[in-house]
């Protein structure tokens, strides 16, 4: 399966696709999943080479005529939101921005998270992109070396200085320009169960760990002092989740994925004692043996159930453990450290940024009028609509608004404050970067991707950790696994 982005764009024999505006509801009333039960998007690709594990396929599609020439204009809008209410929100921010804009549709389609990447794979090779979609991070410098996306200086123009630099840094490319602008932000953290610690008399809790070391006597200690639970759960049943702790633990183990020229690095004593440390984990007891196949939702019960001490987790959460287990009191039984373990290689610990950008296609006929629909979304009052939805998840992009009454206002934000606070010093301090990133550097890679679709990490852990293959061998063949996959795209 391909598992970056790969297009070889030329042009093709012009022809339009006129979408079916008289017999399709207006988007307000349309469930967020309607375009991929049946909806129509208008044709407006060039031809789109994908590769796919070493194979090149051709595929080709023609661009569309623009919308506007008969003062229709339409805007597909692809998030991975699923939450009600922040559909909803959305729906609220376009039928404001229809109603002053005549002759504009704005549909939104809620995409989630797994299925983004095969689904862009898709829209790229059939010519049918969205105008406005979110991305990972490391999905941006991917378009941009492909040339496939529009500048968005208008938009973050638009959101001033105060305009969290943290955000603005990832996007702002070489060329001077914005290619995306984060809707919104969080950090993963570790979240733990204070009642349970405290069955484990004289072990402290997660602020007190340092090493890995101590993570693993700590967690294996709290397993033994509750009967029901372990000290730790990880979400395995999806390869989306066992990338996020591969590259978490290998960067605060003082590891990376690439080398200084932009080379894949995974047969490495940082990744060995990364794989070590996973098995000491599960040998010792410290991690549940359900976490192989643990969805990421069903971590969240665990710890509300209390069958988990601790688990990683984004702010997301909290609505999760008010339903389940509404007698816990938030910043009382349930916590945040604002640390995380480091491994013997390292010096710091590192955590997963969760920051998608918007980005807009500049194939598309309504390009202009995106960006234009991506300022109205953050102007204030609409884009408190956007986060308050979930203001433990969402946090906002501009400094200013963490002071605003309105936002302060949010009973969310008044519950679960410690939450959210500890989310800003994280960010601060430069310890949460975006997925599959170890330093910085990584993410001006085009490839990135590549490496975190093909799920070379995800079978490297689970053939040593579930499997108990010898250590050397799996990380032999991940290197040669990604070695074959990658060294075709490095510019040496």
């Amino acid at each position: 399966m391909d598992t970056g982005f790969r297009a070889d764009r030329r042009h093709g024999n012009r022809r339009g696709r006129r979408a079916h505006d008289a017999a399709r509801p207006p988007p307000t009333a349309r469930c967020p999943h309607d375009v991929a039960k049946g909806g129509h998007m208008r044709a407006k690709g060039r031809c789109a080479t994908l590769i796919a594990a070493g194979l090149s396929l051709v595929l080709a599609a023609c661009a569309g005529e623009s919308s506007a020439e008969d003062g229709q204009i339409e805007i597909t809008v692809w998030h991975t939101e699923s939450t009600p209410t922040t559909v909803e929100a959305m729906n609220e921010i376009i039928a404001d921005y229809e109603a002053a804009n005549p002759g504009v549709t704005v549909t939104q389609e809620s995409v989630a998270w797994g299925d983004l990447q095969v689904k862009l794979q898709a829209a790229l090779a059939a010519g049918d992109l969205p105008e406005i979609t979110q991305v990972e991070p490391m999905f941006v410098r991917s378009l941009y070396a492909q040339d496939l996306l529009q500048p968005l200086d208008e938009v973050v123009d638009s959101l001033g200085e105060d305009y969290l630099p943290q955000l603005r840094e990832m996007f702002a490319l070489p060329d001077g320009h914005d290619y995306g602008v984060v809707h919104a932000w969080g950090t993963d953290s570790v979240v733990y169960r204070a009642d349970l610690y405290a069955n484990a008399a004289g072990t402290g809790t997660p602020e007190d760990v340092k090493t890995w070391e101590d993570s693993v006597e700590q967690w294996s200690a709290v397993s033994e002092a509750n009967d029901d639970a372990h000290g730790l759960m990880l979400a395995g049943d999806a390869a989306h989740n066992v990338n996020e702790e591969v590259y978490q633990w290998l960067g605060s183990n003082g590891g990376h994925l690439f080398d200084e020229n932009g080379h894949v690095t995974i047969d490495t004593q940082e990744m060995r004692e990364v794989l070590e440390y996973w098995v000491e984990l599960r040998d010792s007891g410290a991690l549940s043996p359900a976490w192989s196949s643990q969805p990421y939702a069903d971590s969240l019960s665990a710890l509300a159930l209390g069958e988990a001490a601790t688990i990683f987790s984004f702010g997301r959460a909290t609505y999760t453990f008010e339903d389940q287990a509404p007698d816990l009191v938030p910043g009382e039984d349930i916590k945040v450290a604002p640390n995380r373990p480091v491994g013997p290689s390292g010096d710091d610990w590192i955590t997963q940024l969760d920051a998608e950008p918007w980005v807009v296609f500049r194939d598309s006929p309504d390009a202009e009028a995106s960006a234009d629909f991506l300022k109205f979304f953050y102007e204030q009052q609409n884009y408190l609509r956007w986060i308050g939805s979930v203001p433990t998840q969402l946090l906002p992009v501009r400094g200013s608004t963490f002071d605003d009454p309105a936002y302060r206002a949010l009973p969310e934000v008044g519950t679960w404050s410690f939450w959210i606070d500890q989310q800003r010093e994280t960010l601060a301090s430069g310890r949460a970067l975006p997925l599959m990133v170890t330093q910085p550097s990584d993410l001006e890679l085009p490839y990135l991707s590549d490496l975190y679709g093909s799920e070379i990490l995800v079978d490297m852990v689970m053939d040593v950790v579930e499997n108990d293959k010898d250590i050397d061998e799996a990380l032999n063949v991940a290197q040669g696994r990604a070695d074959e996959l990658l060294s075709p795209l490095y510019e040496d």
